[in-house]
């Protein structure tokens, strides 16, 4: 190509510089036109119609203060102090509003928006919805959320079809009626629509998160759409104190991370995917804290066809999941639905049970020591506006409950629990501990009255289960059943102020199956039906009893080896019951009583069940209306054999009893279990401070019991024969003891018992009976003496068992003859003081195999005010003469005796009144008078002598075994002994 010749320059220039004045001329033209037109536009039509489709869009009202509209840089309208009001909704305020019109319909006078734009403006949206739309909303059912999506979408179409809105640096404040505050700031909004659709882009900041960004884009073609949002370090703490302040349960949630991607086909749904994470969250209740770590939920919401639905993924609270979740709520009839399964970690559920709980709950929860393992199953939620319930169904558990004071724990397989606004059902939990397993099922009503009802369907109890509960009830070991036992619970109930039913069954290995029915509560018990049934026994039994009245009945067959079957450690005899009998007993009205039927037994051992060697070798028993007869019963106790006979009849206040009671003999030392006497000691020494009236009174029998026996025997003593009677009467019992012989004592008595105390009266009784005989039996050897014997005794005494002692009264002498002395250890302890036996000396008698001989040994006195009081006592041999006065206390053993010896065995000599008295032993021996003038005499000499005493060094040794049992009582810890020393010189 050539360069521009020269005359080619000039003409360029020119072009240039005409093109310049042109688009000076233009440039000066549209500024001539911006600031000439805007004075001939119809600025109010404009502004009135801008209004319109301004208040139409958002259906409401929009006003402003001012409305200038610009030219340059381009056409536009600034509404000054902007107020839109949108009824029952919304409120918007905003200082300035930029929007771009058209220009060419600018100049026909019509509004055509196509941008607006808003630099830091300041918006204060509040929403206060009027009552008239809370009536209507309440009214009407809520709308299709894909039909409100459609509808928003078209309105933003139909009002700025072609349109940018440009929001930069805003602040908006948002408050909603009983919400808190929500202030964003720093809000960036980019928004553009088009022939192709809406494009939007938001970022904010805000007090409850650092950041937050959406962006979204919509087709106006079919109105679908995606869109975005993510935030960053959400606070949400003030919305749950908001939402929570009226519950007991606070959550604290520092921060929070939240993304969310939505979609929708802009027809029948919209979806969106969501993620939330947070390192921790915690749970309070009053001082109670539970923190649970590393939170995430991730999962898919789904809107359409008036149905809300939620699709969990992955949920993760600290060491529990859940997955695979699904939530439903229909819009229609505000019904929600949900299910997922779920993997839990106990020990972390029952710490949130316990801390969250109400603290009365809290505590119910106590007797629950530990829970380990994990549970594995689905759970599923249904609520509707008539109620809700919540499903959990264990599938899999390695659970282990330790329960305070049990002998294990409690482990949980499988299993499902139901839970409804007014009842817990527990159904098909498969649940063991030790040995003992069973698959049981409950409900746990708790709406208007707590009701408990239960079923086993099948378990079994082991041998370490059943040793765990005979330990715990603390039940007697002879009643220890035989393992295993295989067990169902058709029924078992409970309420408050109901009574427990229970309806349940047990067979035992090679021993009969047992079936009861019964209903229990405090002083009431209702054995319905208990039935025992094998190959050897039918029997069905039921027992009543209610507020006194015992009613029962045993009809069919049992025999012992049934129940030897189902105990453990029993070895019963062949032997058994049967027959067909009903009785009912009242205790407030016991003439009530009645029976009919009749049963008949043999070999049936009770030992197993009261623990005492108690035998029923026979037994015969008849009713019949208003009475009862034994035909024929023989009881062994412990080798000790009875025969009773008799007949029981309806009376006017109490029944009333006839019988006959025969035994060959009775040994009481084998009836009563070791440590009774103990007991019994114990009883009777104990105060009788706290002690309340008896309840032996009044007698719930009256009548007459005559009883026979070769002997009866306790310890060493055995009397024999026995014949008594026994009197019974409503507030009266007395014992008549016509024949009674011990150690050839003959000791018929009465004892009556009222309420006010006991009264005896004994008349004792003994003629010519060899003492050696009887000293033996009484002492046991401890003294020995010969010779014959009289004894008689007249004692009675009244009031408390406890004051006996101290209220007998009565007289007692007795005489002995013509004997000989081995063993007495009360004579030989005299005879060994120092002082007697220096006088007696060589002549001193002695007690040895051989003896030494006496002629007479009497002693007499009475019964009075605790004591034995001892009127006279003589003893009188060749070697030596005794006589004695003094007491013996009954009550604490205590004892003082004056004591007078005389020795016979050499010529004493007296000096009394200036004369010299010569008195030879045997001579007074010899004389005529008897014992009792022997002791007068001597009890003379001993005044005489002017009551000389001397303190024996040996004085508790003579309270000797054989003086105490001798000397009616026995001698206790001190003895004075009063002897006069003899004035006669050797």
């Amino acid at each position: 190509m050539r360069p521009p010749t020269l005359f080619a320059r000039p003409r360029l220039v020119r072009a240039v510089r005409y093109a310049a004045y042109a688009v000076v001329a233009l440039v000066a033209l549209i500024v001539a036109a911006a600031l000439v037109l805007p004075a001939f536009l119809d600025t109010q039509r404009v502004g009135a119609e801008l209004q319109a489709k301004l208040s139409e869009a958002v259906h409401g009202e929009v006003a402003w203060e001012k409305l200038e509209i610009r030219l340059l840089p381009s056409p536009r309208g600034a509404l000054s102090r902007v107020r839109a009001e949108i009824p029952g909704i919304a409120s918007v305020r905003a200082e300035e509003v930029q929007a771009r019109l058209l220009l060419l319909p600018l100049l026909r006078g019509r509004a055509e928006i196509a941008a607006v734009s808003l630099s830091k403006p300041v918006i204060r949206l509040e929403i206060a919805p009027s009552p008239a739309a809370k009536d209507k909303a309440s009214e009407e059912a809520p709308a299709d959320p894909v039909e409100a999506y459609r509808t928003a979408i078209e309105a933003i179409r139909r009002f700025a079809p072609e349109a940018v809105l440009d929001i930069e640096d805003a602040d908006l404040d948002l408050r909603v009626p009983g919400l808190p505050p929500i202030r964003l700031r720093k809000v960036e909004v980019q928004a553009k629509t088009g022939s192709g659709g809406l494009d939007v882009a938001l970022e904010a900041q805000s007090e409850y998160w650092s950041g937050l960004e959406l962006s979204a884009q919509v087709a106006f073609s079919d109105l679908s759409g995606t869109a975005s949002l993510k935030v960053t370090e959400a606070k949400p703490q003030a919305w749950l104190d908001h939402f929570l302040a009226n519950s007991p349960v606070s959550v604290a949630l520092p921060a929070a991370s939240l993304s969310a991607q939505a979609r929708t086909d802009g027809k029948e749904k919209l979806e969106c995917d969501f993620g939330l994470s947070a390192a921790s969250v915690e749970f309070a209740r009053a001082a109670n804290r539970l923190l649970v770590p590393d939170v995430e939920l991730a999962g898919k919401v789904t809107v359409g066809g008036r149905e809300i639905a939620v699709r969990l993924k992955d949920a993760r609270l600290g060491a529990s999941r859940l997955a695979d979740g699904s939530l439903r709520y229909s819009l229609k009839d505000s019904s929600l639905s949900g299910l997922a399964d779920y993997d839990l970690d106990l020990a972390q559920a029952m710490d949130g049970v316990r801390r969250m709980l109400a603290e009365e709950a809290g505590e119910a929860l106590a007797a629950i020591d530990t829970v380990t393992g994990r549970a594995r199953g689905q759970v599923k939620v249904n609520a509707t506006r008539s109620g809700w319930n919540v499903l959990a169904e264990i599938r899999q558990s390695d659970s282990s409950v330790g329960i305070k004071d049990a002998p294990g724990p409690v482990r949980l397989a499988s299993g499902s629990v139901d839970v409804r606004r007014d009842a817990v059902k527990v159904d098909r939990a498969a649940l063991s501990m030790l040995d003992a397993s069973a698959i049981a099922s409950a409900s746990i009503g708790y709406g208007k009255r707590l009701q408990i009802q239960g079923a086993v369907s099948e378990g079994s109890v082991g041998e370490n289960a059943l040793a765990s509960i005979w330990k715990t009830a603390e039940l007697p070991p002879r009643l220890a059943l035989k393992a295993p036992i295989r067990i169902a619970v058709q029924r078992a109930s409970w309420g408050p102020k109901q009574p427990l039913d229970v309806q349940t069954t047990a067979q035992f290995d090679a021993g009969p199956g047992i079936a009861v029915d019964l209903g229990w509560m405090p002083g009431a018990l209702d054995i319905r039906r208990a039935a025992i049934k094998d190959a050897r026994s039918d029997a069905v039994i039921a027992l009543r009893e209610k507020a006194g009245l015992l009613e029962g009945k045993f009809s069919g067959s049992l025999e012992s080896s049934s129940l030897a079957a189902a105990l453990k450690n029993a070895k019963l005899p062949s032997g058994g019951a049967s027959g067909d009998l009903r009785f009912s007993f009242d205790r407030k009205h016991p003439e009530r009583v009645s029976a009919d039927g009749r049963l008949k037994g043999e070999a049936i051992d009770l030992e197993w069940l009261l623990g005492r060697p108690v035998k029923i070798e026979s037994v015969d028993l008849e009713a019949g209306g208003d009475s009862l007869r034994i035909h024929e019963a023989a009881v062994n106790w412990a080798g000790q054999r009875f025969r009773l006979r008799g007949e029981v009849k309806r009376g006017a206040g109490v029944p009333v009893i006839d019988a006959q009671l025969d035994s060959q003999g009775v040994v009481l030392d084998a009836l009563l279990p070791s440590g009774v006497e103990e007991r019994e000691e114990k009883a009777r020494r104990a105060p009788a401070e706290g002690r309340g009236p008896s309840r032996l009174w009044p007698l719930p029998v009256a009548g007459r019991i005559a009883v026979r026996s070769d002997f009866v025997q306790s310890g060493r003593y055995k009397v024999a024969p026995v014949a008594a009677t026994f009197t019974l009467e409503e507030r009266s019992a007395r014992l008549d003891l016509q024949q009674a012989q011990l150690c050839g004592i003959s000791l018929p008595l009465t004892v009556t018992a009222t309420p006010e105390g006991v009264a005896l009266e004994a008349h004792i009784a003994a003629q010519k009976q060899g003492l050696e005989e009887t000293s033996r039996c009484l002492t046991e050897r401890g003294v020995q003496i010969t010779g014959n014997f009289d004894l008689k005794a007249d004692l009675r005494a009244r009031g408390r068992l406890r004051d006996f002692a101290r209220n007998l009264e009565g007289t007692v002498s007795a005489e002995s003859r013509d004997g000989r002395v081995m063993k007495f250890a009360l004579l030989g302890n005299i005879l060994s003081l120092k002082g007697i036996s220096d006088m007696l000396k060589e002549g001193a008698p002695k007690a040895d195999s051989e003896g030494f001989p006496y002629r007479s040994f009497s002693a007499a006195g009475r019964f009075e005010a605790g004591r034995f009081i001892i009127d006279e006592s003589a003893f009188d041999s060749s070697a030596v003469g005794l006589a004695a006065t003094g007491w013996i206390s009954i009550v604490d053993y205590q004892s003082k005796l004056s004591v007078l010896v005389a020795p016979f065995t050499r010529v004493d000599r007296l000096h009394h009144g200036g004369r010299v008295h010569q008195h030879s032993g045997r001579r007074v021996g010899r004389h005529p008078r008897s014992a009792g003038g022997a002791a007068r005499s001597w009890r003379r000499h001993f005044r005489a002598a002017g009551d000389l005493r001397a303190h024996a060094e040996a004085a508790r040794g003579i309270a000797s075994s054989a003086a105490r049992r001798f000397l009616c009582g026995a001698f206790a810890s001190s003895v004075t002994l009063g002897a006069a020393r003899t004035l006669v010189k050797p």
